[in-house]
């Protein structure tokens, strides 16, 4: 379904507040690594903090996505946006471990709601022509937010503590929720009629009958493990620069060279797409990221890991608006928002998973093991859906 243009706002619009609640969630992510640290947490708490994350999205967002079809995005783009801000707030005010368990699940589950309404919302004001122009703009403005969160909190939390970089996240978190009230009444607050004809009609069974579809199960494969090396980046990194001695800001310019490299290459993303087909274009970032995973627990020096982190986020930056433009296209009509529900839910059950494993694995042999595994799913990942693609036909 294609929404008429003048139904909502801007894509800019859009991309902004998506944007704020992306910084808020991501920039989360380091300082509560950072600060569980501080706090003399281990490996494992640090696992469980970053599972928290997506533990009660991996259950309800598949749910969360049929909804959306149902009842359109404004309901739960509103109710995410503000389950962001509680989040951010929580250890603001309460300033132990403790605080920290709560704002992890409320900040993953609220930016769950307001990602997978916005994706499905770019997609349907979108043309088959703009979709992927849009999902990459998209994309775009999250390798921005991406990029300033990691920098900025390192030097915030250097010069000011913990406290004000979580009082600075409440502070972004709410300018998303008012950007969003100024919107509101152009956002659809209904589903479209193919989600309900699809209910009607029967064609809507279980949500598992997607994985039917050859090209979206290799895509949702494809996704999980692209998104499980990027949310991996962000777990590794913190514990690795601290043991090898670089301050918080070293680390958040680590960080913030892997989002640079997403930014730049989603800018020059229309020329490449030009030259490679949207599947091929997955494959090479599955290969390069195998290899940047086989090298990084060998690299020491801090300007070696920003050049790594910059050619892996070429890599995983390259992926993501074609794994939206694959899965929007070829989703069966009426489920989209089912089928973008079900990706999160695939991601979020790696997120869970992969750091608790590495967290024990990490506590137990250390941090190599944990860099090949995931060099070694990369590898695998890019082997089955070459397989895949050679099936169904695509263009190389």
């Amino acid at each position: 379904m294609t929404l008429p243009h003048a139904a909502v706002p801007p894509i800019s619009w859009l991309i902004a507040l998506t944007v704020c609640n992306h910084l808020a969630f991501n920039a989360s992510r380091v300082v509560v690594s950072l600060f569980a640290i501080s706090l003399k947490a281990s490996t494992v708490t640090l696992g469980i903090l970053m599972s928290l994350y997506a533990l009660l999205p991996m259950f309800l967002a598949i749910r969360a996505g049929k909804r959306i079809d149902e009842i359109g995005p404004r309901l739960p783009m509103t109710a995410g946006s503000l389950m962001v801000v509680a989040g951010t707030l929580l250890p603001a005010v309460w300033h132990d471990i403790a605080s920290l368990y709560g704002a992890c699940a409320l900040i993953g589950v609220g930016f769950m709601l307001v990602q997978v309404a916005m994706q499905l919302l770019i997609g349907q004001v979108s043309t088959n022509e703009t979709r992927l122009r849009n999902y990459t703009l998209h994309a775009l403005g999250l390798s921005i937010s991406g990029t300033l969160g990691p920098v900025a909190m390192g030097y915030m939390i250097e010069h000011a503590g913990y406290r004000a970089a979580f009082c600075v996240l409440v502070a972004i978190a709410l300018v998303g929720q008012a950007g969003l009230q100024y919107v509101r009444p152009r956002l659809p607050a209904q589903g479209g009629n193919a989600g309900r004809i699809a209910i009607e009609d029967g064609s809507r069974r279980s949500t598992l009958d997607l994985l039917q579809h050859p090209e979206l199960r290799a895509v949702f494969i494809a996704s999980a493990v692209l998104s499980a090396a990027w949310d991996l980046h962000a777990f590794l990194i913190p514990i690795q620069g601290t043991h090898i001695g670089l301050s918080p800001s070293s680390i958040g310019w680590v960080l913030g060279a892997f989002s640079i490299a997403t930014l730049a290459i989603r800018v020059a993303m229309p020329m490449v797409s030009r030259h490679f087909s949207e599947w091929r274009i997955i494959r090479l970032a599955l290969t390069v990221g195998a290899m940047a995973y086989l090298v990084y627990p060998f690299v020491s020096h801090f300007w070696l890991m920003c050049s790594l982190a910059f050619v892996l986020g070429l890599a995983l930056g390259s992926a993501q608006p074609n794994v939206m433009n694959i899965l929007h296209t070829v989703s069966p009509s009426g489920r989209a928002g089912e089928a973008l529900g079900l990706r999160s839910a695939v991601l979020n059950t790696s997120q869970v998973v992969w750091p608790l494993t590495f967290g024990v694995v990490g506590t137990a042999l250390g941090m190599l093991p944990i860099f090949l595994s995931m060099a070694g799913a990369m590898g695998m990942a890019g082997y089955y859906s070459r397989k895949q693609s050679r099936k169904i036909a695509l263009p190389d």
